[in-house]
């Protein structure tokens, strides 16, 4: 042991300078020292054990004229020289005998045990003390030991690794070269058909040519063959100036190099069209679920329309149910599948989860195969899944949330295998609210996201791209940093396409991550709830919906009933309770002023004027009451004001030319009757609305 301090040096050198002097000698030497130690010991014990280390008298008592010797139980009276000393001086106590010491060395006997086993045990401590250090090397050796082999077998499985992920490129390298050799041949074969057909067609036109020519002499085939090549070129003597035919057959002064990024360009796009049309295609065909975020206004709820008629037409067994914030068309779902979220009733709410949560363990509960529920899946669509999840994830709802997370991750993880899964709308990009927080649940959902950056009527731009980045910028959605830099790079190049076509861009990671530009999404929801048959295009249909679509919504005593409110009901109030600007009131002129076929501008001064549907297309000519509302709807979600959002109002119809101007009266009353016939719930909820809507009823 190495000393800590001089005074420690000093106090070992003292104290233990012959512990230190044994200690530094061999091994066996320590074992020989220790084992003579102890020899002497026992030796030296044994022989202080026995004999007797003094002189002994024995003694004997006169009795009458007899000696005693012996004690009653028979043993004689036997003790030291000093003691019989004192006996003696008593005339009654004879001497009988001298004993001799048999061991008058007896202590040093003793002693030598002593100090003999003191050594063996000094011997035996250092012997353990260089045992215990010796283990503890021995520990540090095995572990040095078992981590050179753990670090060697780790070299040897990347080692293995390597070779393998070499043999894997080599083996890619490989299929990539013979699809290039195989790409190669077939468009060799290509060029050399074509090539064949061109001759073949050449010698058929020369065995036509041939054949109409027999018998002609040669000055004749001549002409013919000059008559031939006017019809070819009828204006070739019309040129003048410094035109030649190598002029116009050059096609220099017909593609420019300024056009040729031009044509690239609508290639691209083209491209990106048929990159996200075989998207929306191939939603149809996977058993997982689809989780589809995107901004407001972004194509969301069409991309969803378009697979619901894929899958209903192509799976008319499919059973679909929905659970929204608000009533909307969802093309062949009975109208007793849909439901409504109730932020008071959530568990209730969420019936239609727990539904085909169930059917999802009835049939895991069956043997299966993958084409035993091919053509019966089980889809539940979560459209604007967001606020529900922000419902859901409350405090007060919290053991709600882990049960419908939990039936979530079931379904996305293992209802693929049974056909059965969910789609779900969302704004965000938040993979939390799919029932599972591991990230990598991704690769069991087809994740999608779409962008739109909007031009409104009036000439705000809503929406945004930023779902699509925060994707791109994840590398638990794409781990690859080069395809989530391609993809970066081709999302700039579409943005501005995008928003010169004003249709979305689509991301999806189904197969290889991809990037398309939309068609123009728009649909005809005049099939929906068992009306005509879907449209062959769904992107291509009309954007209207009109008297049908809202007939087949509604029953027909809810339908006229409907007609009647919009069109002719008008309250407590009449027509010819408004008075004019005189003051006077005529039921002639009111209804001379509604059924009138040219536009007549309402008097600033004219109250109580009653706005229905008839109304509106007098007031507001070739302009249907529900693009008014979709410009107030517009201007609202952008946060503005009442007042702007009532001159975006008279702004869209003005377009039309539309007579009426007033913002007092007339804009405040038409904004109001939009809201109450056309809204949904979406823009009554927003405190700018509420607040006007209480002041209107205020005022009355």
């Amino acid at each position: 042991m190495t000393p800590l301090t001089e005074k420690h040096a000093q106090l070992l050198k003292s104290n233990r300078a012959l512990l230190l002097t044994f200690e530094r000698l061999p091994v066996g030497a320590k074992l020989s020292a220790v084992g003579l130690a102890l020899v002497i010991g026992i030796y030296s014990g044994i022989s202080a054990l026995t004999g007797t280390a003094s002189n002994r008298v024995q003694l004997c008592i006169r009795n009458k004229q007899a000696l005693q010797c012996v004690d009653k139980a028979g043993k004689p009276y036997i003790m030291t020289e000093y003691y019989a000393e004192k006996w003696k001086a008593n005339p009654l106590v004879v001497v009988h005998n001298k004993i001799p010491a048999t061991n008058p060395h007896k202590a040093l006997w003793m002693a030598l045990a002593g100090c003999s086993f003191w050594v063996a045990g000094v011997g035996f401590r250092s012997l353990q003390n260089s045992e215990r250090q010796l283990a503890n090397y021995e520990i540090l050796a095995e572990k040095r030991d078992l981590a050179s082999c753990q670090l060697a077998a780790r070299t040897e499985l990347l080692e293995d690794y390597r070779a393998m992920r070499i043999k894997e490129v080599q083996a890619e390298g490989d299929v990539e070269a013979v699809a290039n050799d195989c790409a190669v041949v077939l468009k060799q074969c290509e060029v050399l058909g074509e090539a064949d057909i061109r001759i073949a067609q050449m010698e058929a036109e020369e065995a036509v040519f041939e054949a109409e020519t027999a018998g002609l002499p040669e000055d004749k085939k001549r002409e013919y063959i000059a008559f031939l090549r006017n019809q070819k070129t009828p204006f070739q003597f019309q040129l003048t100036g410094t035109q030649t035919f190598d002029g116009i057959n050059n096609p220099g002064d017909k593609v420019e190099s300024d056009s040729a990024p031009a044509i690239q360009s609508n290639s691209n796009i083209e491209i990106a069209h048929q990159i996200a049309a075989k998207t929306l295609n191939s939603l149809v065909a996977i058993n997982s679920s689809i989780f589809l975020a995107a901004p407001t206004r972004c194509g969301k709820t069409r991309t969803l329309r378009k697979w619901l008629k894929d899958l209903t037409t192509r799976f008319p067994e499919a059973e679909i149910y929905v659970i929204a914030q608000k009533y909307e068309d969802f093309p062949g779902v009975p109208r007793n599948r849909i439901m409504i979220f109730d932020p008071l009733l959530p568990d209730e709410s969420m019936k239609f989860l727990d539904e085909v949560y169930e059917k999802l363990q009835r049939r895991k509960s069956k043997p299966a195969t993958e084409e035993t529920y091919r053509n019966r899946p089980i889809k539940i669509i979560l459209e604007d899944w967001f606020a529900t999840y922000q419902c859901l994830v409350q405090k007060r709802n919290a053991q709600l949330w882990e049960e419908k997370a939990s039936k979530l991750g079931s379904i996305a993880t293992v209802g693929g295998q049974y056909n059965v899964g969910y789609f779900i709308c969302t704004q965000t990009f938040n993979i939390a609210s799919s029932g599972v927080a591991d990230s990598n649940i991704r690769l069991n959902l087809a994740l999608l996201a779409q962008g739109l950056v909007r031009t409104t009527s009036n000439g705000e731009e809503q929406g945004s791209y930023g779902v699509i980045e925060q994707m791109l910028n994840n590398s638990n959605v794409i781990a690859s940093k080069e395809t989530r830099d391609r993809l970066t790079a081709d999302l700039s190049l579409l943005i501005p396409d995008s928003m010169a076509e004003q249709t979305p861009i689509v991301l999806s990671t189904i197969g290889n991550p991809v990037l398309g530009l939309m068609p123009q999404i728009e649909v005809n929801t005049s099939w929906i709830d068992g009306g005509s048959e879907a449209p062959d295009n769904i992107f291509d249909s009309s954007s209207e919906t009109g008297n049908s679509a809202q007939k087949n919504q509604l029953s027909d005593a809810e339908y006229w009933e409907r007609i009647y409110n919009l069109e002719f009901n008008l309250g407590d109030k009449k027509q010819s309770d408004s008075p004019t600007e005189d003051g006077t009131s005529s039921d002639s002129e009111s209804d001379n002023e509604i059924e009138s076929d040219e536009p007549e501008p309402l008097p600033d001064k004219l109250s109580g004027f009653v706005w229905t549907v008839r109304a509106v297309s007098q007031m507001f000519p070739n302009v249907a009451p529900e693009r008014l509302f979709s410009s107030v709807s517009d201007a609202a979600l952008s946060g503005a004001n009442i007042r702007h959002i009532i001159k975006s109002v008279l702004k869209c119809g003005e377009k039309y030319d539309h007579p009426t101007r007033s913002y007092t009266r007339h804009g405040k009353s038409l904004l109001k009757w939009l809201i109450e016939n056309y809204d949904n719930g979406e823009i009554a909820q927003l405190p700018k609305i509420q607040e006007f809507l209480r002041s209107s009823t205020d005022a009355q």
